[in-house]
């Protein structure tokens, strides 16, 4: 077993949690009887008898068979008390001792290894060994779990800063993972967490959904400063294509007005013409041959 040291304080030696589970385990096996002190003891009654009357062999025999039948089942319950004790190793025990002075101190941790010594187990803890009759809980690994959540929750909460502080940028992420985490958990994990932290949880999650929505609807005024800018560019450029298309209509209605009266012109011209080709002719109208 590894060797005990003390740690001295002002002239005073400190105990440790793991000196007084060891002294304790190391007392109470010295106050204990074995077979060596069971044949000492029988040594001393036949030292001591009286020679009158002494004790029959029968007698004797019948003692020490008695205690071979004890010894028996002590070894037995040892041996399975021992199977049982490395039946922890890799598991999160409370062990609890008791100093000289009668200082309780309780440690928690997990058993890496179980070692036997005089027919007892020690359990070795973060490099220090206990004795295994000292332990007082057993905490399994879903307790654990949870107490691990409950405490990465209250340490993401505290590290937020005030509720007036916060941003989407900086903490928005932050405050979805918590929030995800809470529901996803489940109603025994739920029981770890420290209320205040919850209420603290509901507050950053309603503030975020406000500063969510003041930013959608910045967006969306955005947007729609952005299309009246676009809107008054188009009023803008229609008035100038409309104003250029009137003025291509009266172009086209000039020319238009020049193209009916050179037609008109033409016309007139044209009845001169055949006029004079009637006359040149010497052809008779219809007034000549009325006359």
């Amino acid at each position: 077993m590894a060797s005990v040291s003390a740690t001295v304080n002002n002239g005073e030696i400190v105990t440790s949690a793991s000196q007084a589970s060891l002294s304790s385990a190391n007392a109470q096996g010295s106050s204990s009887l074995d077979k060596d002190a069971f044949l000492q003891l029988l040594v001393a009654q036949m030292k001591y008898q009286d020679p009158m009357q002494p004790t029959s062999n029968t007698e004797y025999i019948a003692q020490y068979a008695q205690f071979s039948q004890v010894e028996a089942l002590n070894n037995m319950s040892q041996t399975m008390e021992l199977s049982r004790f490395s039946s922890y190793v890799g598991k999160e025990v409370v062990i609890e001792s008791e100093s000289g002075s009668g200082d309780k101190s309780q440690v928690r941790g997990l058993v890496d290894y179980v070692t036997f010594e005089g027919g007892k187990a020690y359990f070795s803890i973060e490099g220090d060994l206990y004795a295994a009759q000292d332990m007082v809980s057993v905490i399994s690994s879903e307790y654990t779990n949870a107490e691990d959540i409950a405490k990465q929750f209250a340490k993401e909460i505290k590290e937020l800063p005030g509720l007036d502080s916060i941003n989407i940028q900086s903490n928005g992420n932050t405050i979805t993972g918590l929030l995800s985490l809470y529901n996803s958990l489940s109603d025994y994990q739920r029981g770890f967490l420290n209320e205040d932290d919850v209420d603290k949880m509901n507050s950053y999650v309603s503030r975020l959904n406000d500063l969510l929505i003041a930013a959608a609807n910045a967006a969306e005024k955005g947007t729609e400063n952005a299309a009246a800018e676009a809107g008054e560019t188009v009023e803008e450029i229609a008035e100038e294509i409309t104003e250029d298309i009137a003025e291509e209509i009266a172009e086209e209605g000039l020319n238009e007005t020049e193209s009916a009266e050179q037609t008109d012109a033409s016309e007139e011209g044209s009845a001169e013409d055949i006029s004079e080709t009637i006359a040149s002719e010497g052809l008779v109208t219809p007034e000549e041959d009325g006359e």
